[in-house]
């Protein structure tokens, strides 16, 4: 698509006080740039610059008249009801901007079907193989709820009859029913639902790192994944009809 000075893209991600955040979401960010060939901005909804409304109010200032916004988000928590859908809504009224805001990535109908696939390639047939998943905290009930049934079906389409979830920060209630079963032939698999890299991903990865425990595997950010990158422009060029 050639660049209409009419349309831009957004892409908005939650935003972090870490280094490492901020450069695997501008890295990432480049490379959908690079691909969708279009006008293209990011934001972050919060601890990061700039954020949603001064980037809008930038895009406003440059005559655009029409947004597509992404929010580089996959739970229906907080962030996304009241800091993507009540605040985009509010401020397309305010600038008298036109934004389209494009539907996030679905948890169970577009990242699970990869994740499968590779968690296939690891499973080991001589021990018992356990998942546990990990994504933020949140207030949010939904959150917990579809970090649960992400889990629990991942799990089944896996064969895997020992799953769990938890939020970061929480990884030692799942070190304590581990130890409850005393099984020294569990072979633990260890997904971080973040699509960066950041803080409490690293966090959940030094915890893990720290234990020594040989017989696991951790998953990496998913935005690290072809498969998923290439998923996302997809998406947004679809949004664009570009074709190619």
């Amino acid at each position: 698509m050639l660049k209409n000075n009419n349309i831009a893209l957004v892409l908005c991600g939650h935003g972090s006080s870490f280094d490492l955040y901020k450069k695997d979401f501008k890295k990432n960010f480049q490379i959908i740039k690079r691909k969708i060939r279009a006008s293209c901005y990011f934001c972050f909804i919060e601890k990061s610059e700039p954020n949603i409304e001064n980037c809008l109010k930038t895009i406003k200032k440059k005559g655009v008249k029409k947004v597509f916004f992404f929010p580089f988000l996959l739970f229906n928590g907080e962030h996304f009801e009241k800091d993507i859908k009540a605040r985009v809504e509010k401020l397309s009224e305010k600038l008298k901007l036109e934004i389209k805001l494009i539907k996030k990535i679905s948890l169970t109908k577009e990242i699970m079907p990869i994740i499968e696939k590779r968690i296939t390639k690891i499973l080991k047939k001589d021990k018992t193989n356990v998942l546990a998943t990990f994504c933020s905290g949140s207030k949010n009930p939904n959150v917990d709820s579809e970090l649960k049934k992400y889990t629990k079906i991942l799990s089944k389409n896996l064969n895997i009859d020992r799953f769990f979830s938890y939020f970061v920060g929480d990884e030692s209630k799942l070190i304590k029913e581990l130890k409850k079963h005393k099984n020294k032939n569990n072979f633990l698999i260890i997904q971080p639902i973040f699509l960066f890299k950041g803080y409490l991903q690293k966090k959940n990865q030094n915890f893990f790192n720290e234990l020594e425990y040989k017989n696991s595997y951790i998953l990496n950010t998913l935005m690290t994944i072809d498969d998923i990158q290439n998923l996302v422009v997809k998406k947004l060029k679809s949004t664009f009809h570009i074709t190619n």
